[in-house]
Protein backbone atom coordinates (compact mmCIF):
# COMPACT_ATOMS: atom_id res chain seq x y z
CA UNK A 1 0.00 0.00 0.00
CA UNK A 2 1.23 3.48 -0.88
CA UNK A 3 0.22 5.93 1.84
CA UNK A 4 1.91 9.28 1.60
CA UNK A 5 3.01 10.81 4.85
CA UNK A 6 1.81 14.31 5.52
CA UNK A 7 5.34 15.69 5.27
CA UNK A 8 5.61 14.27 1.76
CA UNK A 9 2.35 15.84 0.64
CA UNK A 10 2.63 19.28 2.15
CA UNK A 11 6.26 19.53 3.12
CA UNK A 12 7.60 19.26 6.63
CA UNK A 13 7.75 23.01 6.88
CA UNK A 14 4.09 23.45 5.95
CA UNK A 15 4.92 24.80 2.51
CA UNK A 16 1.76 25.71 0.63
CA UNK A 17 0.87 23.95 -2.61
CA UNK A 18 0.92 25.71 -5.95
CA UNK A 19 -1.55 26.18 -8.77
CA UNK A 20 -0.40 22.96 -10.45
CA UNK A 21 -0.94 20.76 -7.40
CA UNK A 22 -3.86 18.36 -6.97
CA UNK A 23 -4.64 16.20 -3.96
CA UNK A 24 -6.70 13.02 -4.06
CA UNK A 25 -8.39 11.14 -1.20
CA UNK A 26 -9.24 7.57 -2.21
CA UNK A 27 -9.26 3.98 -1.04
CA UNK A 28 -6.18 1.78 -0.79
CA UNK A 29 -4.20 0.71 -3.82
CA UNK A 30 -3.97 -2.77 -2.31
CA UNK A 31 -7.41 -3.16 -3.88
CA UNK A 32 -7.24 -3.75 -7.66
CA UNK A 33 -9.88 -1.14 -8.39
CA UNK A 34 -8.21 1.43 -6.15
CA UNK A 35 -4.80 0.79 -7.72
CA UNK A 36 -6.13 1.20 -11.27
CA UNK A 37 -8.05 4.34 -10.37
CA UNK A 38 -4.98 5.98 -8.84
CA UNK A 39 -2.86 4.90 -11.82
CA UNK A 40 -5.27 6.56 -14.25
CA UNK A 41 -5.41 9.75 -12.22
CA UNK A 42 -1.63 10.02 -11.93
CA UNK A 43 -1.11 9.38 -15.63
CA UNK A 44 -3.59 12.04 -16.70
CA UNK A 45 -2.35 14.57 -14.15
CA UNK A 46 1.21 14.15 -15.42
CA UNK A 47 0.07 14.41 -19.05
CA UNK A 48 -1.74 17.67 -18.30
CA UNK A 49 1.18 19.15 -16.34
CA UNK A 50 -0.20 18.74 -12.80
CA UNK A 51 1.30 17.22 -9.66
CA UNK A 52 -1.01 14.70 -7.96
CA UNK A 53 -0.55 13.50 -4.39
CA UNK A 54 -2.72 10.72 -3.01
CA UNK A 55 -3.98 9.82 0.47
CA UNK A 56 -5.23 6.23 0.73
CA UNK A 57 -7.41 4.68 3.42
CA UNK A 58 -8.17 1.07 4.29
CA UNK A 59 -11.94 1.09 3.61
CA UNK A 60 -12.54 3.47 6.52
CA UNK A 61 -14.37 6.79 6.61
CA UNK A 62 -12.95 7.68 10.06
CA UNK A 63 -9.42 7.08 8.76
CA UNK A 64 -10.13 9.25 5.73
CA UNK A 65 -11.62 12.00 7.91
CA UNK A 66 -8.43 12.04 9.97
CA UNK A 67 -6.31 12.33 6.81
CA UNK A 68 -8.42 15.29 5.68
CA UNK A 69 -7.99 17.04 9.02
CA UNK A 70 -4.22 16.50 8.99
CA UNK A 71 -3.94 17.78 5.43
CA UNK A 72 -5.92 20.92 6.24
CA UNK A 73 -3.75 21.53 9.31
CA UNK A 74 -0.64 21.42 7.10
CA UNK A 75 -1.62 24.70 5.44
CA UNK A 76 -1.53 23.20 1.94
CA UNK A 77 -3.46 25.01 -0.79
CA UNK A 78 -3.99 22.75 -3.82
CA UNK A 79 -5.55 23.93 -7.04
CA UNK A 80 -8.31 21.34 -6.59
CA UNK A 81 -9.27 18.43 -4.36
CA UNK A 82 -10.37 15.05 -5.72
CA UNK A 83 -12.43 13.38 -3.02
CA UNK A 84 -13.97 9.92 -2.85
CA UNK A 85 -15.90 9.73 0.41
CA UNK A 86 -16.00 6.10 1.46
CA UNK A 87 -19.47 6.60 2.97
CA UNK A 88 -21.20 9.38 1.04
CA UNK A 89 -23.39 10.66 3.88
CA UNK A 90 -20.76 10.34 6.61
CA UNK A 91 -18.15 12.05 4.45
CA UNK A 92 -20.06 15.29 3.95
CA UNK A 93 -18.27 17.11 6.75
CA UNK A 94 -14.89 16.35 5.21
CA UNK A 95 -16.17 17.71 1.90
CA UNK A 96 -17.21 20.88 3.71
CA UNK A 97 -13.79 21.28 5.31
CA UNK A 98 -11.94 20.58 2.05
CA UNK A 99 -14.05 23.13 0.17
CA UNK A 100 -12.44 25.85 2.27
CA UNK A 101 -9.08 24.96 0.72
CA UNK A 102 -9.96 24.51 -2.94
CA UNK A 103 -12.73 23.41 -5.30
CA UNK A 104 -13.80 19.84 -4.57
CA UNK A 105 -14.49 17.32 -7.32
CA UNK A 106 -16.23 14.28 -5.87
CA UNK A 107 -15.29 10.86 -7.18
CA UNK A 108 -17.15 7.50 -7.47
CA UNK A 109 -19.85 8.24 -4.87
CA UNK A 110 -22.34 10.80 -6.20
CA UNK A 111 -22.83 13.68 -3.75
CA UNK A 112 -25.91 13.63 -1.56
CA UNK A 113 -28.02 16.84 -1.71
CA UNK A 114 -26.48 18.13 1.52
CA UNK A 115 -22.98 17.75 0.02
CA UNK A 116 -23.54 19.86 -3.10
CA UNK A 117 -22.87 23.23 -1.40
CA UNK A 118 -19.29 21.99 -0.91
CA UNK A 119 -18.76 20.12 -4.18
CA UNK A 120 -18.30 21.72 -7.60
CA UNK A 121 -18.85 18.63 -9.78
CA UNK A 122 -19.01 14.86 -9.75
CA UNK A 123 -16.83 12.58 -11.87
CA UNK A 124 -16.84 8.82 -12.05
CA UNK A 125 -19.12 5.86 -12.30
CA UNK A 126 -22.76 6.12 -13.34
CA UNK A 127 -23.96 3.57 -10.81
CA UNK A 128 -27.51 3.40 -12.18
CA UNK A 129 -26.12 2.70 -15.67
CA UNK A 130 -23.88 -0.03 -14.23
CA UNK A 131 -26.94 -1.66 -12.70
CA UNK A 132 -28.83 -1.36 -15.98
CA UNK A 133 -26.02 -3.10 -17.85
CA UNK A 134 -26.04 -5.90 -15.26
CA UNK A 135 -29.80 -6.22 -15.63
CA UNK A 136 -29.47 -6.50 -19.40
CA UNK A 137 -26.82 -9.19 -19.00
CA UNK A 138 -29.03 -11.10 -16.57
CA UNK A 139 -31.89 -11.08 -19.08
CA UNK A 140 -29.48 -12.47 -21.69
CA UNK A 141 -28.39 -15.09 -19.16
CA UNK A 142 -32.02 -16.12 -18.71
CA UNK A 143 -32.44 -16.39 -22.49
CA UNK A 144 -29.27 -18.48 -22.72
CA UNK A 145 -30.38 -20.73 -19.87
CA UNK A 146 -33.77 -21.23 -21.54
CA UNK A 147 -32.12 -22.18 -24.84
CA UNK A 148 -29.88 -24.60 -22.96
CA UNK A 149 -32.97 -26.35 -21.60
CA UNK A 150 -32.74 -25.16 -18.01
CA UNK A 151 -35.82 -25.72 -15.84
CA UNK A 152 -36.40 -22.79 -13.51
CA UNK A 153 -37.68 -23.12 -9.95
CA UNK A 154 -40.22 -20.32 -10.42
CA UNK A 155 -41.98 -18.85 -13.45
CA UNK A 156 -39.14 -16.46 -14.36
CA UNK A 157 -36.35 -17.92 -12.27
CA UNK A 158 -35.17 -17.64 -8.67
CA UNK A 159 -32.51 -14.99 -8.03
CA UNK A 160 -29.99 -14.80 -5.20
CA UNK A 161 -28.35 -11.39 -4.69
CA UNK A 162 -24.98 -10.52 -3.12
CA UNK A 163 -24.75 -6.77 -2.66
CA UNK A 164 -22.42 -4.02 -1.46
CA UNK A 165 -22.59 -3.20 2.26
CA UNK A 166 -26.14 -2.25 3.20
CA UNK A 167 -26.87 1.45 2.78
CA UNK A 168 -23.90 2.13 0.52
CA UNK A 169 -25.01 4.31 -2.40
CA UNK A 170 -23.18 2.21 -4.98
CA UNK A 171 -25.21 -0.90 -4.26
CA UNK A 172 -28.50 0.96 -3.91
CA UNK A 173 -28.12 2.77 -7.23
CA UNK A 174 -27.00 -0.35 -9.08
CA UNK A 175 -29.98 -2.33 -7.81
CA UNK A 176 -32.24 0.50 -8.92
CA UNK A 177 -30.86 0.28 -12.46
CA UNK A 178 -31.00 -3.53 -12.44
CA UNK A 179 -34.65 -3.67 -11.40
CA UNK A 180 -35.66 -0.92 -13.84
CA UNK A 181 -34.40 -2.98 -16.77
CA UNK A 182 -35.94 -6.25 -15.60
CA UNK A 183 -39.29 -4.68 -14.71
CA UNK A 184 -39.75 -3.42 -18.27
CA UNK A 185 -39.91 -7.03 -19.48
CA UNK A 186 -42.85 -7.81 -17.20
CA UNK A 187 -40.99 -10.96 -16.14
CA UNK A 188 -39.42 -10.23 -12.78
CA UNK A 189 -37.12 -12.70 -11.13
CA UNK A 190 -38.17 -14.11 -7.78
CA UNK A 191 -35.60 -12.73 -5.32
CA UNK A 192 -34.91 -15.43 -2.74
CA UNK A 193 -32.58 -13.35 -0.58
CA UNK A 194 -30.26 -10.33 -0.61
CA UNK A 195 -27.01 -10.65 1.30
CA UNK A 196 -24.97 -7.50 1.97
CA UNK A 197 -21.24 -6.97 2.34
CA UNK A 198 -19.57 -9.08 -0.38
CA UNK A 199 -16.65 -6.98 -1.66
CA UNK A 200 -13.84 -9.44 -2.47
CA UNK A 201 -13.18 -13.17 -2.92
CA UNK A 202 -12.89 -13.79 0.83
CA UNK A 203 -16.16 -12.10 1.79
CA UNK A 204 -17.87 -13.57 -1.27
CA UNK A 205 -16.81 -17.06 -0.22
CA UNK A 206 -17.62 -16.52 3.46
CA UNK A 207 -21.09 -15.14 2.82
CA UNK A 208 -21.77 -17.60 0.01
CA UNK A 209 -20.87 -20.51 2.30
CA UNK A 210 -23.41 -19.25 4.82
CA UNK A 211 -26.24 -18.36 2.45
CA UNK A 212 -26.15 -20.98 -0.32
CA UNK A 213 -26.96 -23.94 1.97
CA UNK A 214 -29.98 -22.04 3.31
CA UNK A 215 -31.52 -21.44 -0.11
CA UNK A 216 -30.34 -24.24 -2.38
CA UNK A 217 -33.33 -26.32 -1.30
CA UNK A 218 -35.63 -23.67 -2.83
CA UNK A 219 -33.72 -23.83 -6.10
CA UNK A 220 -31.27 -21.09 -7.08
CA UNK A 221 -31.39 -20.31 -10.82
CA UNK A 222 -29.59 -16.97 -11.12
CA UNK A 223 -27.13 -14.99 -9.01
CA UNK A 224 -26.36 -11.29 -9.16
CA UNK A 225 -23.13 -10.20 -7.44
CA UNK A 226 -22.14 -6.56 -7.06
CA UNK A 227 -18.58 -7.21 -8.28
CA UNK A 228 -16.60 -10.01 -9.91
CA UNK A 229 -14.04 -10.29 -7.13
CA UNK A 230 -16.84 -11.23 -4.74
CA UNK A 231 -18.39 -13.44 -7.43
CA UNK A 232 -15.17 -15.47 -7.59
CA UNK A 233 -15.62 -16.31 -3.91
CA UNK A 234 -19.34 -17.06 -4.36
CA UNK A 235 -18.48 -19.43 -7.22
CA UNK A 236 -16.15 -21.36 -4.93
CA UNK A 237 -18.94 -21.65 -2.35
CA UNK A 238 -21.37 -22.98 -4.97
CA UNK A 239 -18.90 -25.67 -6.03
CA UNK A 240 -18.41 -26.79 -2.45
CA UNK A 241 -22.19 -27.13 -2.17
CA UNK A 242 -22.35 -29.39 -5.22
CA UNK A 243 -23.78 -26.72 -7.55
CA UNK A 244 -22.02 -26.06 -10.86
CA UNK A 245 -21.88 -22.39 -11.93
CA UNK A 246 -22.62 -21.97 -15.63
CA UNK A 247 -24.71 -25.13 -15.64
CA UNK A 248 -26.87 -25.24 -12.50
CA UNK A 249 -26.78 -21.49 -11.78
CA UNK A 250 -26.10 -18.46 -14.01
CA UNK A 251 -24.04 -15.66 -12.50
CA UNK A 252 -23.71 -11.99 -13.51
CA UNK A 253 -21.56 -9.37 -11.78
CA UNK A 254 -21.55 -5.57 -11.99
CA UNK A 255 -17.85 -4.78 -12.19
CA UNK A 256 -14.80 -6.79 -12.97
CA UNK A 257 -11.96 -5.80 -10.64
CA UNK A 258 -9.74 -8.87 -10.38
CA UNK A 259 -9.28 -12.00 -12.44
CA UNK A 260 -11.63 -12.73 -15.34
CA UNK A 261 -10.99 -16.48 -15.40
CA UNK A 262 -14.53 -17.33 -14.27
CA UNK A 263 -16.06 -15.37 -17.16
CA UNK A 264 -13.68 -16.87 -19.69
CA UNK A 265 -14.42 -20.38 -18.41
CA UNK A 266 -18.18 -19.84 -18.42
CA UNK A 267 -18.62 -20.14 -14.66
CA UNK A 268 -19.84 -16.54 -14.69
CA UNK A 269 -22.07 -15.55 -17.59
CA UNK A 270 -20.82 -11.98 -17.80
CA UNK A 271 -19.47 -8.94 -15.99
CA UNK A 272 -19.50 -5.19 -16.43
CA UNK A 273 -16.28 -3.50 -17.49
CA UNK A 274 -15.98 -0.65 -15.01
CA UNK A 275 -12.62 0.90 -15.97
CA UNK A 276 -11.16 2.38 -12.80
CA UNK A 277 -8.14 3.61 -14.76
CA UNK A 278 -10.50 5.65 -16.97
CA UNK A 279 -12.40 6.87 -13.92
CA UNK A 280 -9.13 8.28 -12.61
CA UNK A 281 -8.58 9.96 -15.99
CA UNK A 282 -12.07 11.44 -16.04
CA UNK A 283 -11.87 12.94 -12.55
CA UNK A 284 -8.54 14.66 -13.32
CA UNK A 285 -9.99 16.03 -16.56
CA UNK A 286 -12.98 17.36 -14.63
CA UNK A 287 -10.75 19.04 -12.05
CA UNK A 288 -8.56 20.66 -14.71
CA UNK A 289 -11.59 21.92 -16.64
CA UNK A 290 -12.93 23.55 -13.49
CA UNK A 291 -9.54 25.05 -12.57
CA UNK A 292 -9.27 26.52 -16.07
CA UNK A 293 -12.82 27.84 -16.51
CA UNK A 294 -14.17 28.30 -12.96
CA UNK A 295 -17.52 27.18 -14.37
CA UNK A 296 -19.78 24.13 -14.28
CA UNK A 297 -22.41 23.31 -16.89
CA UNK A 298 -25.75 21.99 -15.63
CA UNK A 299 -26.76 18.43 -16.38
CA UNK A 300 -24.85 15.28 -17.20
CA UNK A 301 -22.08 14.33 -19.60
CA UNK A 302 -21.54 10.68 -20.49
CA UNK A 303 -18.04 10.03 -21.83
CA UNK A 304 -18.13 7.84 -24.97
CA UNK A 305 -17.35 4.15 -24.69
CA UNK A 306 -15.30 3.89 -27.87
CA UNK A 307 -12.05 2.03 -28.44
CA UNK A 308 -9.96 5.22 -28.62
CA UNK A 309 -9.35 7.96 -26.07
CA UNK A 310 -11.62 10.97 -26.74
CA UNK A 311 -10.06 14.39 -27.22
CA UNK A 312 -9.87 16.66 -24.20
CA UNK A 313 -10.52 20.41 -24.12
CA UNK A 314 -9.41 22.01 -20.83
CA UNK A 315 -11.18 25.24 -21.80
CA UNK A 316 -14.58 23.57 -21.84
CA UNK A 317 -16.38 23.73 -18.46
CA UNK A 318 -17.18 20.36 -16.92
CA UNK A 319 -20.77 19.26 -16.41
CA UNK A 320 -22.27 18.82 -12.96
CA UNK A 321 -22.12 15.06 -13.53
CA UNK A 322 -19.28 13.60 -15.64
CA UNK A 323 -19.70 9.89 -16.22
CA UNK A 324 -17.04 7.37 -17.21
CA UNK A 325 -17.84 4.78 -19.90
CA UNK A 326 -19.12 1.32 -19.04
CA UNK A 327 -19.61 -1.83 -21.14
CA UNK A 328 -20.71 -5.45 -20.74
CA UNK A 329 -18.42 -8.42 -21.35
CA UNK A 330 -20.20 -11.74 -21.86
CA UNK A 331 -18.17 -14.92 -22.01
CA UNK A 332 -14.77 -15.43 -23.55
CA UNK A 333 -15.66 -13.50 -26.71
CA UNK A 334 -16.70 -10.47 -24.69
CA UNK A 335 -13.50 -10.56 -22.66
CA UNK A 336 -11.28 -10.99 -25.71
CA UNK A 337 -12.92 -8.44 -28.01
CA UNK A 338 -14.16 -5.52 -25.90
CA UNK A 339 -11.99 -2.39 -25.73
CA UNK A 340 -12.51 0.90 -23.88
CA UNK A 341 -10.19 3.82 -24.67
CA UNK A 342 -7.53 1.38 -25.86
CA UNK A 343 -7.64 -0.78 -22.74
CA UNK A 344 -8.39 -4.50 -22.96
CA UNK A 345 -10.75 -6.19 -20.52
CA UNK A 346 -7.79 -7.69 -18.65
CA UNK A 347 -6.16 -4.27 -18.31
CA UNK A 348 -9.43 -2.76 -17.10
CA UNK A 349 -10.14 -5.47 -14.58
CA UNK A 350 -6.80 -6.77 -13.40
CA UNK A 351 -3.97 -4.31 -13.87
CA UNK A 352 -3.76 -1.12 -15.93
Amino acid sequence: MVVLALAVVAGASGKRSGDKDLVMFAMTSTNVYGANQITGAKREAKRLGYNLKVFEHMFSQPEQDKQVQQYIASGAKPAAVIYWPWIAAAGINSARLLSRLAPVIQLTQEPFPKAWPYVKAYAGANQVLIGQVAGQMMLKARDAATKAGAKFHSANGNLLVFQHPQGEFTGTARWQGFTEVVKKTGKNFKVLHTEYGANDPDTGYKLGSQIIPKYKGQGIDFVYVSNQQAANGVIRAFKENGITPGKDVWIVSSDCSGTLTAVRDGEAFGTGLQPAVIEGTVVVRTAVQYITTKKVLPGKYQYPSGKTVPAFDPNKPPSKYNYMPHAPAIGKAGIDNTRLWGYTADQICASA
